[in-house]
């Protein structure tokens, strides 16, 4: 692959992150004032991550609204948003 083509990838992939278009989970990550809800891509979270990979196929995902939801009150917001990025991008 050419080093234009994983550019083009990482932006590509940066602003499906930034935008959340088409996405299909809502994670919260935190509590009380310290939470925020991300949204992403299954299909991501799973090619990316062998806990999503686990998570998202089994019978105890939650589903609401037509959306998989998570709840993630562990981890801070400001965290859970670098591995996010890290997820989708790899930096």
């Amino acid at each position: 692959m050419t080093s234009s083509f994983i550019t083009s990838l990482i932006r590509d992939l940066t602003q499906l992150l930034e935008h959340s278009e088409n996405y299909d989970v809502k994670i919260q990550a935190g509590e009380n004032q310290n939470s925020q809800e991300f949204k992403a891509h299954s299909n991501i979270l799973c090619a990316r991550c062998p806990y999503f990979k686990s998570a998202l196929s089994t019978n105890w995902v939650t589903r609401k609204d037509g959306y998989i939801v998570f709840s993630k009150p562990n981890i801070s917001p400001s965290v859970f948003e670098l591995i996010l990025r890290f997820m989708y991008t790899g930096i």
